[in-house]
Order: structure tokens, then sequence, then C-alpha cells
């Protein structure tokens, strides 16, 4: 990350405000990964409103950035290339070591993914065996597909689902691998692919980024196409997902995400969104830093709300000897 010079408070009152060993816990905290206010409260166990009044002079002292996402507020320490802020953050990270909350930021934000969970699993237990996606839904579907045809001999659906998609897949690749996390929707959809008749397709229980599916995939010398479609608005760190996905194509494979644009429809949260949609920026972002070749990044013209976008990335071929 780029650093950059800060227009913060005065010193001496920089040095009051670093003076608190709840601001350095926070600030070091937010340094490590953006949080919410109430992942904060659960790190240092405080209360969200004790999180926010002892945030906020840390905001206004240019030291934190705060980022809606529907109702939902998110900090992250600003980069700095201050000696005093540099100290402070060491200072915190201590602090934050010896009270163990800096150990269980991973443990809280994999939190951010089970009410996704819990939603999949209830619902493909009350749905019971009901029909797939129409063909009217697969040919909407269609543009995804146009530039990743020159490599044909396997695709990577990473949260299948009910597999809706499968059918579309299977016609044009060799093999698809069809990828989820939640067994009750995997044993939904081996009995769609039963009906539909696809022998060309292996469900795999998991996520994008356990070691024995990239193991089997890069075995076969890596996919020609990855598909994250309406995936990455339930992951919990969405941009580890894209670099685990990019890390499974073949040189020259192609990375499809589509996912919803930003959108303030909280009601969202209870089909197990962790987030209300991403910037088009921050999604080619994450395609770039996973070492990929932006291809398309735009919206995608179809009737639904919230509104979708694609970004497709390629991987760069090898370099000749």
């Amino acid at each position: 990350m780029c650093r950059v010079s800060l227009a913060v408070a005065p010193r001496a009152d920089l040095f009051r405000l670093l003076g608190d060993e709840s601001r350095l816990r926070l600030l070091a905290l937010c340094a490590e990964e953006e949080l919410t206010v109430g992942e904060l409260a659960t790190l240092i166990a405080e209360s969200q409103p004790q999180v926010t009044r002892k945030s906020q002079p840390l905001r206004e002292a240019g030291l934190l950035s705060a980022r809606r996402d529907g109702t939902r507020t998110l900090l992250r320490a600003l980069p700095s290339d201050d000696a005093v802020i540099d100290a402070a953050l060491e200072e915190g990270r201590a602090l934050c070591t010896r009270d163990g909350s800096l150990a269980r930021i991973a443990a809280v934000v994999a939190q951010r993914e089970e009410p996704s969970r819990r939603y999949f699993e209830e619902r493909a237990a009350l749905d019971g065996d009901a029909g797939a996606g129409t063909g009217a839904e697969l040919l909407a579907w269609l543009p995804v597909f146009a530039p990743l045809l020159p490599g044909r001999a396997l695709a990577i659906d990473v949260g299948t689902g009910e597999g809706t998609l499968l059918p579309l897949l299977s016609s044009l690749y060799e093999r698809v691998v069809a990828i989820d996390r939640s067994a009750a929707s995997l044993a939904r959809c081996a009995n769609r692919i039963a009906s539909y008749g696809l022998p060309n397709v292996r469900l795999r229980e998991g996520d994008v980024d356990d070691v024995g599916i990239a193991e089997d995939v890069l075995a076969r010398g890596g996919a020609d196409l990855v598909l994250m479609a309406r995936v990455l608005h339930h992951a919990a760190r969405p941009q580890d997902g894209v670099a685990a996905a990019a890390r499974l194509l073949r040189p020259g494979g192609h990375l499809a995400v589509v996912d919803y644009l930003p959108h303030d429809d909280e009601s969202m949260r209870d089909q197990g969104d962790v987030w209300l949609g991403f910037e088009p920026v921050k999604l080619r972002g994450w395609i770039d830093a996973a070492g990929l070749d932006l291809l398309v990044s735009q919206p995608m013209p179809a009737p639904l709300t919230p509104s979708l976008q694609i970004a497709v990335g390629k991987k760069p071929a090898r370099p000749p000897n």
C-alpha cells in the first residue's frame, strides 16, 4: 500500500490522542483489517457506542477512515509516513498481542459468513427439490462467456448452489467442476445434474481456497474459466476469494466475476449477504492485485434488482523461453 502524508492534528493534540491505550488498540486493529464497529466491539470487549465514541477522534485526526455498507460502518487505518503514528501503531500492536485481540481478528472476520451458511442450509432444507433456473435465465448469462471460449477444457463454477449455470457450462467445456460449501445444496444440485444428463460435471464440497481442490485443478494444468457468479457478496474477505480463484487458472485462463453493484437493500442481509454490493473500482482492484489483466468491467444488461456487474480478468500467458 502506498504511504502518504496525512493532515493530522497539531502535535500536542496528536500526542494526547495517542496517549490512550484504547485508541491505540483500535488504531492497531484497524491497521490489520477493515472492521465494522460491531467487530471492533467484540475484539476489545466494549460496546458499539463506546467504540464509536473512541474512534471518532481518530477519524477527525485523519488516522481512520470510515466506509458505509448499508447500515454498517467499517473502519480502516490510513497509511502514514509519520514516525509518531508508526510508533503508536507498534505500541498498539503490542497491546493487542498481549490481550489476544490481534490473534482473534481472523476468527471474528470469518464469522461474517455464518449467516450465509445458515441461510443456504435452511433454504435447502425447506425448498426440497425445486426446479432449476429457466432457459431464459441461462440465456441472460451468455455475455459472460463471449471472451472466454478459446480455452474449452476445464471450467470451475464456484458457489454453484443449485447448479443453474451447469447446463450452459457443460455444453461449452469438456469438464466442469462445481464447488459449493453447502452439502445440502450440492445434494440438490446432484439431482439436477442427473435429470439434465450432464456426464462431464463433477461436484466438490468446499471453498475456492481449499488445498485439495487447488491440487486437483492444478494437476490438470489449471482451469480455462473460473466463474464466481453472485458469490463474493457472501464472502468474509472477497479479495481473498478473487486471489484464490486466480490461482486456479492456467496461463491464458479467465476469471469471470458477476456480483451486485452497490445498493442499500438491507433485506438482503436476511439472505446471508455479507456485503451490499461492490464499487466497480474495488472489484477491478482485486482482479489487478490477483495478477490478472482486466478485460471487461461493466454493468450487466439484465432486469434484476439489485443491479449486477461483470468483471473479467485474464491470467497472463507464460513468457516465451
